[in-house]
């Protein structure tokens, strides 16, 4: 007893400050997030100097852009299309996380489901979703259900396959084990198989998020039904090239803003799974 305390004491004293040891990448990462941020800076003032000698009505100065975003902003045009647009990609990207989930699990676990429906899934899952838009405007008229429902199909097939892989790649030891503890397979599918395919899970859900957003921009220009999409084009059309190029601008930003959002929540649910930077 007395010989087992002190190795204890010492590889806790040991393991201790390597615990507390923050990570090595911290440092790097704020240099490389700075270093973007002159990046930024330094390409801002380059296309201001070249828009300036150009002299374009069709290449505005950055300066201009950024009047144009403040006055929109400000008189609410541009802001209520984007809650539209943000709106419509986030309803279509829920939809296609509880679809393509629910999916992925019952394809992955079960091979006789997934030779049933194989055929189907390969033949939907290459056309384009902007091909679909004239047949969901016949069924549901041009507005937000249609938006959604683009946004929707484009975004389930990476969370559906990937989630459908995730399962496949679960170890059969943990499964097993689960069995034999009396799971049934509904609560194998929950505790066991869904945990350790989530890593698989938000990679799709990642890559859907920026999906969504394109296809909902595209719709929203294809049918002028609303959004950012449709404030850009009326902008286009008007030759408001500053207010055009300032919707373009919002679209890129909340773009990055919902990669960070999702981002976020892979960190969050996935704590466990994290990496050390070296």
């Amino acid at each position: 007893m007395t010989a087992v305390l002190p190795e204890t004491a010492a590889s806790s004293s040991e393991s201790g400050p390597q615990a507390a040891r923050p990570a090595a990448g911290g440092p790097r990462l704020r240099r490389a997030g700075l270093r973007g941020l002159v990046f930024v800076v330094v390409l801002i003032a380059v296309l201001q100097v070249i828009t300036t000698l150009i002299g374009s009505r069709y290449f505005p100065r950055p300066t201009q852009i950024a009047v144009a975003l403040v006055e929109q902003l400000g008189d609410g045009a541009l802001v209520v299309a984007l809650l539209g647009t943000l709106g419509s990609a986030l309803a279509g990207l829920a939809l296609a996380t509880v679809v393509g989930v629910l999916a992925g699990l019952l394809l992955g676990s079960s091979a006789w489901a997934f030779a049933v429906v194989k055929w189907v899934v390969e033949f939907l899952r290459p056309l384009p979703s902007v091909a679909l838009v004239p047949f969901a405007i016949l069924l549901f008229g041009v507005g937000s259900t249609t938006t959604i429902l683009a946004a929707f199909y484009a975004s389930l097939w990476p969370v559906l396959f990937n989630t459908l892989y995730g399962v496949r790649d679960t170890d059969p030891v943990a499964v097993d084990s689960a069995r034999t503890f009396g799971l049934s397979r509904t609560q194998v599918l929950r505790r066991v198989v869904l945990p350790l395919a989530l890593p698989n899970v938000l990679t799709g859900v990642r890559v859907a998020s920026a999906i969504a957003l394109v296809l909902t921009i595209t719709v929203e220009l294809l049918t002028a039904a609303g959004g950012v999409g449709y404030f850009i084009s009326f902008m286009q059309a008007a030759i408001r090239t500053p207010e055009m190029y300032a919707g373009v601008l919002v679209v890129g930003v909340l773009g990055y803003l919902i990669a960070l959002g999702v981002q976020a929540i892979e960190r969050r649910l996935l704590f466990w799974n994290r990496r050390e930077d070296s």
